[in-house]
């Protein structure tokens, strides 16, 4: 995969894309501190097909808005206009109907986007995430204290200094944190960093840690995944979120659109079982046309 960046409405987003130009686009969104390169197991795996055509799209994985090498932006993040940079991305790169895979945060995105704007969408793949993080009415005002500290916390802390990071203990961090292996931890956490000759500085934006101010109540979310009118192929790991995992019995997903698939993996089932999320992924485009 090449690195490529783009200017949309004056800020930069970067990203990495592997395939020819011409084809459409299959676009890969990540999750919540991660980056492009959390999908280049998976694209790794998807050569074959898209060099040969069975897979006929150029890839492309975009570092989010504050994620990676994209720029920050100047105020504090709220979720769901995440779903709005998409859909400036698609529209100002004049990239017409796009097929998307999201994972976690991305697939939350990715799925909302998909609800809104069914004419931009052609296929869905979603993996270990829909849908939206839900709060009960009744959280609100909670909620909404809790983000408002938390936003004045980060203001008042200041930037953790360079002279005290090194990748070492970053990737350690993070695999502490989450489900990732070493090795794929680092490919998230490199491109999460400026690394240079004497010092290490945060390439992500440290805002992205603050709460959200709201959350969509369990009414709002099930209108999202109710509107899907998208194939959608669902891919979680059998060692994922259980949340997820019971989110899917619910009746909304009897509907024909939706082909839910469980594989051996984590939260990050496309990083550390790469082969198996990309036959599924091949199998669920060749079927869909």
């Amino acid at each position: 995969m090449e690195n490529f960046s783009i200017e949309v409405n004056g800020k930069i987003i970067a990203g990495l894309r592997y395939g020819e130009r011409s084809k459409p686009v299959l676009l890969a969104v990540h999750g919540w501190l991660d980056n492009a390169a959390s999908f280049i197991p998976l694209a790794e795996e998807l050569k074959r097909s898209l060099d040969d055509g069975s897979l006929p799209y150029q890839l492309i994985a975009i570092d989010l808005p504050g994620h990676g090498h994209s720029d920050h932006k100047g105020n504090h993040y709220n979720f769901i206009e995440w779903v709005e940079d998409l859909y400036q991305i698609i529209q100002t790169q004049h990239w017409g109907v796009v097929s998307i895979v999201g994972h976690s945060m991305g697939a939350m995105i990715s799925s909302i986007f998909a609800a809104t704007f069914p004419e931009l969408v052609n296929r869905l793949v979603l993996i270990e995430g829909l849908g939206a993080i839900s709060a009960e009415a009744e959280q609100t005002v909670s909620q909404l204290r809790k983000g408002i500290e938390s936003r004045y916390n980060y203001n008042q802390s200041g930037s953790v200094k360079a002279n005290t990071l090194t990748l070492e203990k970053v990737v350690k961090a993070r695999c502490f944190v989450s489900d990732l292996t070493e090795q794929n931890a680092l490919l998230i956490c490199r491109r999460n960093l400026n690394i240079r000759a004497n010092d290490i500085i945060w390439r992500s934006d440290p805002k992205l840690k603050a709460r959200s101010l709201v959350r969509f109540s369990e009414l709002q979310v099930l209108d999202v995944l109710s509107s899907i009118s998208t194939s959608c192929l669902v891919i979680i790991g059998d060692k994922g979120f259980p949340l997820i995992a019971k989110t899917l019995k619910l009746d909304i997903f009897s509907n024909d659109i939706f082909d839910i698939l469980t594989l051996i993996g984590g939260h990050h089932v496309h990083m550390d079982n790469a082969a198996e999320t990309a036959r599924a992924v091949v199998k669920f485009f060749n079927n869909s046309k």
